[in-house]
């Protein structure tokens, strides 16, 4: 895969050419999607776009949905993850802190560490605000 540094100055305008710098397959772990994401981004600002350019980025985005997508289906999936790994992932997905869980559960920092680290079980009342928060069932997080 490609880093962002190793880009080079002018991409390529062929999707051809594009597929030889960053070959289009399905994502499977955080570096691919990093990877992908670089070249989208360069490729989004870019002032004007080949057709090839523009049909590579449309399958590179289709792509990035797709792993994305299935991350989300996994850490929802009970039989895959629980419901603390259910929250740890929203909460990663929006950026939200320790201390803005705790404000948003109406409970001390410390008590959502404990929380977050197993030592302390989600609550139904915890639930119930988070299934809020999250537009999820509650059941998500028991």
């Amino acid at each position: 895969m490609i880093l962002a540094s190793q880009l080079p100055s002018q991409l390529p305008r062929t999707f051809e050419e594009l597929n030889l710098l960053h070959p289009l397959r399905p994502i499977t772990d955080e570096v691919d999607l990093q990877n992908a994401e670089e070249l989208m981004d360069r490729l989004a600002v870019m002032n004007k776009r080949t057709k090839d350019q523009n049909d590579y980025l449309a399958t590179l985005v289709l792509l990035t949905e797709a792993f994305q997508k299935q991350e989300i289906d996994d850490a929802m999936d009970r039989s895959k993850s629980t419901g603390l790994d259910a929250l740890k992932y929203l909460m990663g997905a929006r950026g939200m802190r320790q201390t803005e869980l705790a404000r948003l559960l109406k409970i001390s920092a410390s008590a959502a560490s404990m929380i977050l680290s197993g030592d302390r079980p989600i609550t139904a009342s915890h639930a119930r605000n988070l299934g809020k928060y999250f537009s999820l069932s509650p059941a998500a997080f028991i």
